[in-house]
């Protein structure tokens, strides 16, 4: 029984630290398990190369009532994060996002909250975490689809400044490992 109970503690552990659902955010048999000094860090999403393919022809609403036309930010790279309010790893990354907003000089975090309870919870929680980046309400699911299937959540999307999209992350963004490529890729549009 003092086995049964082990193993089920360890694999609610682990599930704990897995993003918020989706088949993508398991850890693939290339990696190794997180070692027990590394279990209270939530693991960081892995960065797959997609594309290119253009970004969805789309105008979005923000919480603020501004508009966001995907369509003509060139010369902006965009990160769209897909998250809600309950899901833990999503909350998570919200700080490094918002250091990426304010660091990163032509990048814009775009936050897509998929609450099926919309604005009433969303927006209450965006100025909690005092979120210094636009925010829009994908109450419907319309900007979700329009960006094809969201495995799990977090989810983020790198589009180009030239408007494609070229990398999927499928959990918590990793910030410090893609920091120098965000530069990279801002300096040459430069």
């Amino acid at each position: 029984m003092h086995r049964f109970l082990t193993l089920a503690c360890t694999a609610g552990l682990l599930a704990l630290l897995i993003a918020c659902g989706g088949d993508d955010t398991a850890q693939t048999s290339d990696q190794a398990a997180p070692s027990a000094s590394e279990s209270s860090r939530p693991i960081p999403g892995k960065v797959r190369d997609v594309g290119p393919e253009p970004v969805p022809t789309l105008t979005m609403e923000t919480l603020d009532g501004a508009s966001i036309d995907l369509a003509a930010r060139n010369g902006e790279l965009l990160l769209v994060n897909f998250w809600a309010t309950w899901c833990a790893p999503c909350r998570e990354e919200i700080p490094d996002l918002k250091g990426l907003h304010t660091d990163l000089e032509n990048l814009t975090v775009i936050g897509v909250a998929l609450d099926r309870k919309g604005r009433e919870v969303v927006e209450p929680f965006a100025q909690k975490l005092d979120i210094n980046y636009p925010i829009v309400v994908d109450e419907a699911g319309t900007v979700e689809a329009e960006f094809g299937p969201i495995p799990g959540l977090p989810t983020t999307i790198l589009v180009t400044p030239d408007g494609q999209i070229t990398k999927r992350v499928v959990g918590i963004f990793p910030t410090e490992e893609m920091r120098p490529t965000l530069k990279k890729m801002l300096s040459d549009e430069a």
